[in-house]
């Protein structure tokens, strides 16, 4: 847009004049009133008052300036980033404003005289219009042309909606009426020059106080009074800045003021395009000042007068940001330029006024485009560029001078460019660049798009032309480009005879000339293109150039990589064309690199591109860049030419030697980005080894370079590995070369003879091989180097780069490659005579091999090992070791017993007085060189030995696995370790389970009398312990067995871990100690008394008592099976507490057969004197004798037994007499417990009557 004058592309934004806040009188480079508007009636508005300075004021100003909209992006975005508020055009100016005058002087030639005035002596009465009116005789449009530029620049530099003066308000008590009255005068006479410029400008006041109200209470009297006498209005007339205003008081104070002038500033342009509105509506002609003397007599017509009013109408539209109704305005006035009657139909193309209406439907028609953008019309805004040039193109074809000439070519660039600039300036969201963009899921993280899809108004699935949606600015500007080329062709391809300069060419001749060419915005013919030897002429190439790097900008922000290619090879065409070669080169070095068309295949652009880069890599004398295009032109795939001599070796004879030479030249390229005329690659003969055995290996190395150029020599070839190999590296020997070259056959083997070694400078000192061969290949030839490896480590060996080498006195070249996996079978060479012939490997890869521990021979066996063991049984295990190698050997063994939850079991070594009596288990995380190791010592070939390890095994039943590892080296070969693991299972089980029962039985010994001072005897230190309450219980239990051997137990007994309760325990065996044999689910009872006394009579407290069942046993059949100990835990046993209960137990009577005696004790263990009543229900299952009702009493921590005769009526039956005990007091149930010989249920107690009843107690 920079070809356009400035006034007809800006966006117009309310004008707004900042007075007295810098001390000079303008801030912007704006041309003077006078050069714009002429005339003498120019309105000064002044003042005597000095500017406000300061920091305050610089701030002040800086937050105004900073609200300025000229640089906003063209879009109705804006206002809400700024909160509504509209942009503003704001101009900061001193003291002194001047504004232009409103009307033209009148005409002082003595000849003129107004149309239709009679003739007088009197003076003229003159009707006077604007200076820039085609109705004045001294404006540049006058008398037939629409509108200058000077008017857009009048409303929109010159002209301001609001005048807005800022004053500074002091509080002095000496000078305050002086300083008011100042402002009053002040203020008031700029009011007068405003009024009298004729001019609806708006008055705005700014007092910018130096103390708040609080300090000086009669402000605000002296700002009514101000107000007063100056008639602003306080509300959108005069403001009130208060000092000490912070920078974020001073921004709110800035916007505020800003919103208060924004309506104001629209009354005032809707009062212009109202004035505008009713002169377009008189529908008549206005008089101009004088008739035209000069050139035509004919004015503008009334078609032009409309388009003039549209024009300003669509202006003063824009002031008022209403896009739509500009838009609207815009479009009849281009209409009305078009139209059959329009003023391109009626003015002719030779006319000066020809190129100025040109220039004004550009402007209207870049408006018109900018409002559908700000609009978001875009498919409108392209339809209306497409619109506007097929219109232009039919008027120029017609009426004009064409369109094959350069003049429309420059047009048509122009016009794309006007279009690229639009939709950068109106930052439309669907081209809104979004970074990053994943190549994984590119919709999470955004599309940048590049086209914007059609407004709502076209219907779904209206099939558009591509070129009616709008694209990018990319788009346009490698439109603009393409027009810029066919611009410069049609300049060079204009005869020299149009290229002389007029001076120089005959009259008839520029006349033709200029009858042919279009200069409408470009220069003459021979100022386009000069003839040789002529100064000047346009910069065609740097206008392609300008236009396409634009466009490369575009294109590359949207990952168009493809089209940011051809665009910059199109621009090194174009430099190269222009013999810029520096910047055809930093042109094509960036694209050399980066560029896809080696991979896609395209040749031909790529040679187009690796030639250009040579040829400017010569020119500009830059010696990497000269050999790395030298090594990829090499290859065949690039197009070739004829009489170039490809030599890599000595491409550097043409640069000078000495810079060579002192600054010798380093080039590193990668194989994997630029193309390689040598493919190298190495292939393992198997794809599995073993430690210590060779492995047939090859490099080949092939050549596709160009038939005809020179060999190329290889100073080192070089592989890396990863894995337990480090490199490969193969020099180059003169002495070999020499004889080793037969161009008869270009394929050759060579068997090589590598040395292994160990680099110094690396940590890890892997082996590496190193060895000397025939290193010069020549074009089309293949060499293989043939060669065995033997591997030191076991692992997986991977291929991981090639690098060759090319050292010369002129520069050293080092080619590398990644990733090596080649597609397909990996290829094998024999020899078949004097040629080699490739064999396929049935294998994937060539490039990795998996090295595989020596494979070993030594034989572990366990002998004594058993299907089961059982917990805390004392193990003891042989290992038997068998040497079956071909020789000696020295040996370690290494054993580890892992369990699931990775825990492990210690073990000792049986039988060596040296080892440690119990060796610490191996971390499970650790190497094998971290195990703790058993020397197992010399072994000759075919001897064994027997080692033996114990250890316990565990408490709890879980599986282990034995892990036997036996570390060894041959005698002859003591670098390659060898291994061999056993792994064997181990069972741990329970040998036991057991069920237990506890019941009550009833304490012998007498209990403590209530009336009687318990006092323990000093003599027995044990009877002191607890002289408390004695209770007596029976604890039975039943082991059973799930060994599946044949286990004997020696003995059982109970063990007491702690007692709970303030009690002691005493545990007592009631069965005999012999040896009982179990088989499995086999069961044995075993009885135990427990007798427990509370530790003193106050002790309340609930007993629980945590016991465990000890079971000693050892396995049967051999004596020497150690004894184990199994512990059995035994679940809590609860005491309860010290309350009342009653044990029932039975004894058969020894005078009468079949008669029971039942004993209900009472026992009453509290410190209270308790009543209980009895109750025996009858039953026809037995008779009783006894009180069938009775209370008993009992004191404090006695206890009373009541017996009841029982005489069963039936035999063989469980009888269940019902005593009910109820403590009176409490009112509680007590529930009758079971003792021995009683069974408990649900029922309550039941007594067992035997067939025959011996008299017995049970």
């Amino acid at each position: 847009m920079d070809a356009y004058p400035a006034e007809y592309t800006v966006h117009n934004l309310p004008f707004i004049v900042l007075s007295g806040l810098e001390a000079q009188s303008d801030l912007e480079s704006v041309p003077p009133v006078q050069e714009v508007l002429p005339g003498r009636a120019v309105t000064t508005i002044s003042s005597e008052i000095p500017s406000v300075t300061g920091p305050r004021a610089q701030q002040l100003l800086q937050e105004f300036l900073g609200a300025d909209g000229s640089d906003a992006p063209w879009n109705a975005r804006g206002a809400l980033r700024k909160g509504s508020l509209m942009g503003f055009r704001l101009r900061a100016v001193g003291r002194d404003f001047q504004l232009p005058p409103r009307k033209a002087d009148p005409p002082s030639s003595s000849g003129i005289s107004p149309p239709g005035s009679p003739t007088t002596v009197s003076p003229p009465v003159w009707i006077l219009h604007s200076p820039i009116s085609p109705l004045t005789p001294g404006s540049a449009i006058f008398p037939d042309g629409v509108v200058a530029p000077s008017w857009v620049a009048k409303h929109q530099h010159y002209v301001p909606s609001v005048f807005v003066s800022f004053f500074a308000f002091t509080s002095d008590p000496n000078l305050n009426s002086l300083h008011d009255n100042q402002l009053k005068t002040e203020i008031n006479k700029i009011k007068g020059q405003i009024q009298k410029s004729e001019y609806r400008t708006r008055y705005i006041v700014v007092l910018l106080s130096d103390k708040t109200v609080l300090e000086a209470p009669d402000m605000e009297d002296r700002l009514s009074t101000i107000r007063r006498a100056t008639g602003l209005d306080p509300k959108n007339s005069l403001f009130f800045l208060p000092p000490n205003a912070s920078q974020i008081e001073l921004r709110t104070f800035v916007h505020s003021v800003l919103s208060t002038l924004q309506p104001v500033c629209v009354e005032y342009y809707r009062d212009l395009t109202k004035h505008s509105r009713r002169k377009k509506g008189r529908g008549t002609v206005p008089l101009p000042t004088a008739p035209p003397t000069r050139g035509t007599s004919q004015t503008l017509s009334h078609p032009g007068w409309g388009v003039r009013y549209d024009f300003k109408l669509g202006i003063f539209a824009e002031f008022r940001q209403e896009m739509d109704a500009a838009q609207r305005h815009y479009g009849i006035a281009l209409d009305a330029l078009f139209g059959s009657e329009g003023i391109f139909e009626t003015t002719a193309s030779w006319s000066p006024r020809w190129n100025e209406i040109r220039l004004l439907g550009d402007a209207i028609a870049l408006r018109h485009i900018r409002c559908q953008l700000w609009n978001n019309y875009p498919t409108s805004a392209v339809q209306t560029w497409l619109k506007y040039r097929s219109r232009l193109i039919n008027i120029i074809d017609r009426r004009g001078k064409g369109t094959s000439n350069y003049g429309w070519a420059a047009w048509e660039s122009r016009w794309a460019q006007v279009m690229a600039q639009l939709v950068q300036r109106a930052e439309l969201p669907v081209f809104r660049i979004s970074r990053p963009i994943s190549q994984d899921d590119p919709l999470i993280d955004g599309v940048n798009s590049i086209f914007s899809p059609p407004e709502k108004q076209f219907p779904i699935g209206e099939r558009l032309p591509p070129w009616e949606l709008l694209h990018h600015a990319g788009y346009w500007y490698k439109l603009s480009s393409d027009h810029a080329k066919r611009r410069f062709i049609l300049a060079r391809d204009m005869p020299e005879e149009d290229r002389i300069p007029p001076g120089i060419s005959p009259a008839h001749k520029v006349s033709n000339r200029n009858q042919t060419y279009d200069h409408y915005l470009v220069p003459e013919p021979h100022l386009e293109n000069p003839i040789p030897g002529s100064n000047g002429g346009f910069d065609h190439w740097q206008d392609i150039v300008e236009k396409s790097n634009a466009a490369i900008v575009e294109f590359d922000e949207r990952g168009q990589r493809r089209k940011v290619e051809q665009l910059q090879l199109e621009v090194s065409r174009t430099l190269l064309h222009a013999k810029k070669y520096d910047q055809a080169f930093e042109v094509l070095r960036p694209l050399w690199e980066t560029m896809t068309w080696r991979k896609e295949g395209w040749w031909s652009l790529a040679s187009e591109v690796l030639w250009g880069l040579h040829e400017c890599a010569l020119r500009i004398q830059d010696p990497e860049t000269y050999v790395a295009t030298e090594w990829e032109l090499y290859s065949s795939v690039f197009t070739g030419k004829s009489r170039y001599k490809h030599d890599l070796m000595g491409c550097l004879e043409a640069f000078p030697q000495d810079d060579v030479l002192e600054h010798k030249p380093s080039i590193n390229l990668n194989a994997t980005e630029f193309v390689s005329c040598l493919s190298v690659v190495l292939t393992f003969f198997e794809g599995e080894g073993n430690v210590g055995e060779p492995l047939r290996t090859q490099i080949a190395v092939t050549s596709a370079a160009r038939p005809g150029s020179t060999p190329i020599t290889l100073s080192t070839l070089i592989f890396q590995f990863s894995g337990c190999l480090s490199e490969i590296h193969i020099y180059h020997t003169a002495e070999e070369s020499a004889s080793g070259i037969d161009l008869r056959h270009p394929s050759s083997l060579f068997d090589c003879n590598l040395v292994e070694t160990t680099s110094q400078t690396r940590t890890d000192q892997k082996p590496r091989w190193v060895g000397t061969s025939d290193l010069i290949i020549h074009p089309g030839q293949t060499k293989v180097y043939s060669f065995p490896i033997t591997f030191r480590e076991a692992g997986d060996v991977d291929t991981v780069a090639s690098i060759f080498e090319i050292n010369t006195d002129h520069f050293d070249l080092v080619c590398s490659t990644t990733g090596l996996e080649r597609v397909g079978l990996p290829t094998w060479w024999l020899k078949a005579g004097s040629e080699l012939k490739p064999r396929k490997l049935n294998r994937e890869s060539g490039t990795a091999v998996k090295v595989l521990p020596k494979p070993p021979k030594m034989d572990i066996q366990l002998p004594d090992l058993c299907s089961s063991y059982y917990t805390d049984e004392p193990v003891s295990l042989d290992i038997e070791i068998v040497n079956k190698e071909d020789e000696d050997t020295e040996a370690v063994l290494e054993v580890r017993l892992l369990g699931r939850s990775k825990d492990t079991l210690g073990y000792s070594w049986v039988g060596h007085d040296t080892s440690p009596s119990k060796e610490i288990p191996p971390s499970l995380d650790g190497t094998d060189l971290d195990l703790p190791g058993h020397v197992v010592g010399r072994l000759a070939q075919g001897d064994k030995t027997t080692e033996t390890i114990r250890f316990k095994a565990p408490s709890e039943p879980s599986d282990y696995a034995l892990e036997v590892k036996v570390l060894y080296h041959i005698l002859s070969d003591r670098d390659i370790p060898i291994s061999k693991t056993l792994i064997a299972e181990l069972v741990f089980n329970g040998p036991f389970e057991a069920n237990f029962e506890f019941t009550p039985r009833v304490h012998t010994e007498p209990w403590p009398s209530y009336f009687e001072l318990q006092e323990p005897a000093t003599a027995d230190s044990e009877s002191t312990a607890a002289f408390g309450i004695a209770q007596k219980w029976h604890l039975r239990a039943k082991v059973v067995s799930f060994a599946e051997d044949q286990l004997i137990i020696k003995d059982m007994g109970l063990e007491t871990h702690s007692v709970h309760g303030g009690a002691t325990v005493e545990a007592t065996k009631e069965s005999e100690v012999v040896d009982v044999f179990m088989d499995l689910q086999d069961m044995n009872e075993r009885s135990f008394c427990l007798d427990t006394r509370k530790l003193d009579l106050e002790e309340r407290r609930p007993t629980a008592i945590d016991m465990s069942l000890n079971i000693t046993w050892r396995r049967s059949g051999d004596t020497e099976y150690p004894l184990v100990v199994t512990s059995l835990p035994i679940p809590r046993i609860q005491l309860p507490n010290s309350e009342p209960r009653v044990l029932a137990s039975v004894w058969h009577s020894t005078a009468v057969p079949s008669l029971l005696h039942l004993d209900y004790t009472l026992e009453n263990p509290t410190m209270h004197f308790l009543t209980f009543e009895l109750s025996m229900e009858a039953s026809e299952e037995f008779g009783f004798s006894g009180a069938k009702l009775r209370s008993l009493h009992l004191l404090p921590m006695s206890r009373q037994t009541v017996r009841y005769n029982i005489l069963p009526l039936m035999k063989g039956v469980w009888i269940t007499p019902q005593l009910r005990v109820v403590d009176r007091y409490f009112n509680k149930t007590l529930k009758v417990q079971a003792t021995d010989g009683l069974s408990l249920d649900k029922k309550g107690v039941s007594v067992w009557v035997p067939e025959d009843s011996n008299g017995s107690s049970v």
